[in-house]
């Protein structure tokens, strides 16, 4: 017998009202009531899947759980437990010859679109999702701590979900037969002999096995029989012990066809034009439905992927409702994802958010640091005006970003200071290695290297590029950011703090806030905190090869406990990346080893200068202040061009104020090209 998950939704007492046939589904009673038993299992299963359950059903999240945390349960159960998937990626499967074949589906005004547009838009999604500040809100959760936390802040070893970009890794059309009652009668026939976790299987064999990874399902349209169970999908795990033959237990999701007609809810019952009321040709508004309930049961695999003999380990409440249960058809919107420039989403559940200001349903990250991603894939590679068609063709990635930033209201550093941070540099086991004629807690020299650059950007044409950029004083008068000789402020060897590797955000936010107060800063406006990590410390995000730097800026529900206003910089130690974070990419090697150290710190003290608030906003509150409306910033649009080559706008050595040369990228100029706008060596 098979035995997934005992998810259940709904609970005892919403089965009672299922009963009652009081919403009219009483034909999915006796599939919900389905018991299942195992040799040397006490208990019975009634539900093997976790649903994701259409609007106005009786299963919906308890409103009690509106009012408590997700709890960690110890990711424990059983052999493979994950607990979370700390480095995310998706495999999609289209499944079923009509594929192929293709199909048409009608929007709510009788709009008619073909399965090539539903395919392509399901796949942009997944595309899109990752880097983005709402994937970013799963990762406040992590495993590898004890259970009953619902907070995974200063316990040391925990490892977080992660953020990455480019998570879909594959797709798949299955022109292979899909069983005509797997809709119909999927609850009780998936209990006993599942055919969607087989073709998770087979999709794995496909692809390869990823046990990080959700399978994501999508079936045609079928016949709706009598006692179609209302739900928009669900998510799940195979597990070795239940005797059908599963060989490894991987996340798998299953997503019906969204879009038909269903029974007391009509076509519009999974979310189709529940965001955008009129369709464009993109697909936004007749396929919301499937960015919401496929971004649902992501994020929910992300952070409660195991199941065993009825155990759910990971992320859930005491209701057992999800990250995206506890949200669920609740303030549906649009939100900006990289290369598109929106897709239809619903919030998820925040514990940092809910116990900073009671309000646990977010749709971007409490925190979400702005990061520089590895070389090759700033910018994006996709056209922005795909669905805006008001800004200029599109470009590949290693050109330039398209389009000026704009003046979103906060300030910029008018009279910049920045501080070094040489975190645990000098601590026991900070590095691998040692170097003849350089210090051990310097081996690579890319402290002094750091130290030296700093001193030498003020007064440069390079840095000066950043002056063109202003604040609103909000009393008729303006300030610019200015360029003055000497922008290192002070240099901290923090050997004291204790440091570990896989820091969290809000671990080094804590350590910028010390520093603050180690320099007697009591005025922050000014000021970016650069903190750095040595070989063996970083940050997990680092570790991950997510990104090679951030910079983000300090507000109450971002990192509670730490001084508001703090502007600072996340430098990794970026010699681990070698060449995905710039070694070599302007000098040749031997020369150009420590390239990407000056090209790294200085995209982020640049984005600081103009950019401090990180394009943080809190309710009326705008900190963010130069970026455009990508939220691309005076780096990020000038990020690895040319990759390597000498074309215009790429990376080149920079004479600093001392002589010396540094490689650096080129950062955009507002004011270039007769105002159209490029990137500036100067």
């Amino acid at each position: 017998m098979k035995l997934l998950s005992s998810r259940i939704e709904p609970r005892s007492a919403n089965c009672a009202n299922l009963m009652t046939g009081k919403w009219g589904l009483s034909g999915i009673v006796l599939l919900l009531l389905v018991g299942v038993s195992m040799p040397g299992i006490g208990h019975a299963q009634t539900n093997a899947k976790h649903l994701f359950w259409a609007p106005g059903q009786p299963n919906t999240p308890n409103p009690s759980s509106l009012a408590n945390d997700l709890i960690y349960h110890g990711g424990n159960a059983g052999p493979g437990a994950i607990g979370v998937e700390n480095k995310p990626a998706t495999y999609l499967i289209f499944w079923g010859p009509d594929w192929a074949n293709g199909f048409t589906t009608s929007d709510a005004h009788g709009q008619v679109f073909t399965s090539q547009q539903l395919q392509t838009y399901v796949t942009s999604f997944l595309t899109n999702l990752g880097g983005t500040s709402w994937d970013a809100i799963p990762t406040e959760y992590c495993n590898n701590i004890a259970a009953g936390n619902t907070s995974c802040a200063n316990i040391t070893g925990a490892n977080y979900v992660t953020d990455p970009r480019k998570q879909l890794k594959g797709v798949w059309t299955d022109p292979t037969a899909v069983p005509s009652d797997i809709v119909a009668l999927g609850l009780a026939e998936n209990l006993a002999d599942d055919p969607i976790a087989q073709e998770a299987v087979r999709a794995s064999a496909h692809f390869n096995y990823d046990p990080q990874a959700t399978y994501i399902i999508l079936t045609p349209p079928t016949t709706i029989a009598s006692g179609q169970p209302v739900y928009c999908g669900y998510h799940t795990q195979t597990n070795s012990v239940d005797g059908v033959g599963n060989p490894y237990r991987l996340q798998y999701a299953f997503i019906p066809f969204l879009n038909a007609s269903w029974p007391v809810l009509g076509a519009g019952g999974c979310g189709m034009n529940s965001v955008n009321v009129v369709s464009d040709s993109f697909g936004h508004g007749v396929f919301d439905g499937y960015s919401i309930v496929v971004g649902h049961e992501y994020a929910e695999a992300i952070t409660d992927p195991d199941n065993f003999s009825s155990v759910q380990d990971g992320w859930n409440d005491a209701q057992t409702s999800e990250i995206g249960d506890k949200c669920a058809w609740t303030g549906l919107a649009n939100v900006s994802m990289n290369s598109n420039t929106k897709f239809a989403v619903q919030p998820l559940w925040s514990n940092r958010s809910f116990d900073a200001s009671g309000q646990g349903c977010v749709r971007s990250a409490p925190t979400h640091p702005h990061a520089m991603p590895p070389t090759g894939i700033e910018p994006p590679t996709v056209d922005i005006c795909m669905t805006t068609g008001i800004c200029p063709p599109g470009v590949a990635a290693g050109q330039p970003m398209p389009v000026n930033m704009a003046y979103f209201g906060g300030a910029v550093q008018v009279t910049p200071r920045i501080y070094l941070v040489l975190w645990g540099w000098g601590e026991a086991g900070a590095f691998n290695h040692t170097t003849a004629g350089q210090p051990a807690s310097d081996p690579d020299g890319a402290a002094a290297l750091m130290t030296n650059f700093i001193a030498a950007i003020g007064g440069t044409s390079w840095d000066g590029i950043a002056t063109q950029y202003y604040q609103s004083n909000y009393n008729g008068t303006f300030s610019n950011v200015s360029d003055p000789r000497q922008e290192l402020a002070g240099v901290w060897h923090d050997d004291t703090t204790p440091i570990h590797d896989n820091l969290s955000p809000l671990e080094l936010a804590q350590e910028a806030g010390r520093a603050a107060q180690h320099f007697g800063v009591s005025n922050p406006a000014n000021a970016n905190f650069v903190v750095a990590t040595p070989q063996m410390y970083n940050d997990a995000g680092f570790n991950q090869g997510s990104y090679c730097a951030w910079h983000d800026y300090v507000t109450p529900i971002s990192y509670p406990g730490v001084t508001t206003g703090i502007a600072f910089t996340n430098m990794p130690y970026v010699l681990n990346a070698a060449g995905s974070c710039g070694q070599d990419f302007v000098n040749p090697a031997p020369a150009g080893n420590n390239d990407g150290v000056t090209i790294v710190l200085g995209h982020e003290i640049a984005e600081t200068l103009t950019d401090p608030g990180a394009e943080e906003a809190a309710g009326q509150v705008q900190y963010g202040a130069w970026f455009d409306y990508q939220g691309w910033e005076i780096g990020d649009k000038c990020a690895w061009v040319g990759d390597g080559l000498q074309v215009p706008g790429s990376p080149f050595n920079m004479v600093g104020n001392d002589g010396r040369t540094y490689p650096v990228q080129a950062l955009w100029s507002n004011q270039a090209l007769n105002g159209a706008g490029y990137c500036a060596q100067n």
